[in-house]
């Protein structure tokens, strides 16, 4: 599963119950930088404001929320996005 936010572009492996983003408008050596596999524990949506709710820990006390990049975003004020190539996506879920 994957979702856009303005300054990110989340991958959830669902069956692994593992996520990881890839940063937008950050590089090294030419290629987008991306953080590690971290374990989650559910995810959330609220269907009224385009919000998730990614919970880390198993009594859902540690949470991460980002909200997902839409046309004309209320977030970033603008459109603010990134491309990946294909090349960069496939080395990220590596």
């Amino acid at each position: 599963m994957m979702f856009e936010s303005c300054h990110a572009t989340w991958l959830f492996d669902t069956e692994s119950m593992r996520f990881r983003r890839i940063l937008k408008g950050v590089e090294s050596d030419g290629h987008p930088v991306a953080t590690q596999w971290r374990a989650y524990y559910g995810l959330e949506f609220d269907e009224d404001s385009e919000s998730f709710t990614v919970l880390l820990d198993a009594d859902h006390t540690k949470l991460l929320r980002s909200w997902r990049h839409t046309r004309n975003c209320t977030q970033c004020g603008g459109n603010v996005t990134a491309e990946l190539s294909l090349e960069d996506l496939h080395a990220a879920l590596g």
